[in-house]
């Protein structure tokens, strides 16, 4: 008779320690945990060829409604800069910030979609603003990141915008950055110089207003170069100064750029209203108030209640031009919390005589839709 040990064979042996371990392990398993990041917020991830998309889940609806659009972003921008772009685009959505931007370590791209513009036309905005990144990887891979140096970083925004505005057929939109020039050049002469003073950042500002001044000197430079030739200006980024980039792919000094460029912005002062997108996404002034009476010496305190459908109009983007004096004074947000109106400040001069004046009112949202009327105020004695 075999004999029988009571104590299992080593392969079904549990030590005490390890019991204890299996314990611990289940015991981490079941018990209640806290979620883990990614579970915070689900993504979905949507791919075509050249794009890979990471979206909340909630609105995956809008990634599979943009992804074929994106492709074919991918491929004019790609073809544009000379097959610049990575095979693989990632393009990240980010529902509650408010920032896009290049992530320049992997090339990837982040679309805040957390600012009003976004919320009032979601596709439209998504569109827009990843085209313009990737225009933005174009010409940093066209230059080996040198169009992305600080001082030239303004051009390169310049360029993307109006590479994105050309893939999305709405260079109607591109009309309204010369009266918007005109008008920054009033209040403060521009110069090529003063574009090396952009900076982008969170924050910063990336409007059609920010980009106006860039934005007119290239469209002067494909006028007057042609359009290889001004590409070209991004690829002789890679190393050297702007003016030795601008003699490189123009043959010409700058000076004789800036020159042709101010000409023409000069000479631009809006004649007419601008529609881009539609009439019912266009500014529409709604009242006009003064907080006290207009004397001379003294400054006039206008709020502009401008009714904004596509809600991308910035304070910044509405001026108004005193026709007198001819001051122009851009808008600012009003110091009052949740105030819905734009606040202009209008220096009355000492010299000024009582009487009725004209004053006129302008305003461009991004989308490139331009309004200006006409008011009138009274300077007391």
């Amino acid at each position: 008779m075999s004999r029988v040990s009571g104590r299992p064979s080593p392969k079904r042996r549990l030590t005490r320690t390890h019991a204890t371990r299996l314990v611990l392990l289940a015991t981490a398993f079941l018990a209640p945990r806290a979620p883990l990041p990614a579970e915070q917020g689900a993504l979905a991830r949507i791919v075509s060829e050249h794009i890979g998309m990471r979206i909340p889940l909630e609105r995956e609806w809008l990634g599979r409604d943009s992804i074929s659009d994106l492709e074919q972003c991918w491929r004019y921008v790609n073809g544009v800069t000379g097959d610049s772009l990575p095979r693989k685009l990632l393009i990240q959505i980010e529902w509650e910030a408010t920032d896009t931007r290049l992530n320049t370590a992997d090339s990837s791209i982040s679309v805040g979609m957390g600012s009003p513009a976004a919320q009032a036309a979601p596709k439209r905005f998504l569109l827009r603003s990843a085209a313009r990144e990737m225009a933005l990887v174009g010409l940093a891979q066209m230059s080996r990141a040198g169009a992305l140096r600080p001082e030239v970083r303004a051009l390169t925004e310049g360029m993307a915008e109006i590479l994105a505005h050309e893939y999305d057929h709405s260079a109607r939109a591109l009309s309204a950055v010369w009266p918007l020039a005109h008008m920054l050049d009033r209040i403060g002469p521009l110069s090529l110089a003063g574009l090396a003073d952009w900076r982008a950042g969170p924050g910063a500002s990336r409007d059609l207003r920010a980009a106006a001044p860039a934005i007119t000197f290239l469209l002067s430079c494909l006028e007057l170069q042609g359009r290889d030739r001004t590409l070209r200006l991004f690829e002789a980024m890679k190393k050297g100064s702007l003016e030795g980039a601008i003699v490189a792919a123009f043959r010409v000094r700058s000076t004789l750029l800036e020159e042709s460029w101010l000409e023409k912005v000069r000479a631009s002062g809006p004649a007419e209203n601008i529609t881009a997108t539609s009439e019912e996404d266009a500014p529409v002034l709604r009242q006009t108030s003064a907080q006290a009476e207009a004397r001379p010496g003294t400054t006039l305190e206008l709020r502009l209640a401008i009714e904004d459908a596509g809600r991308d109009l910035s304070p910044g983007s509405v001026f108004v031009v005193d026709e007198h004096s001819g001051h122009v004074v851009e808008g600012r947000a009003p110091s009052e919390k949740g105030a819905a109106f734009t606040r202009v400040d209008l220096p009355i001069e000492e010299q000024r005589r009582p009487g009725k004046y004209t004053l006129r009112i302008l305003a461009v949202d991004d989308a490139g839709n331009l309004r200006q009327w006409s008011r009138t105020y009274v300077v007391q004695p």
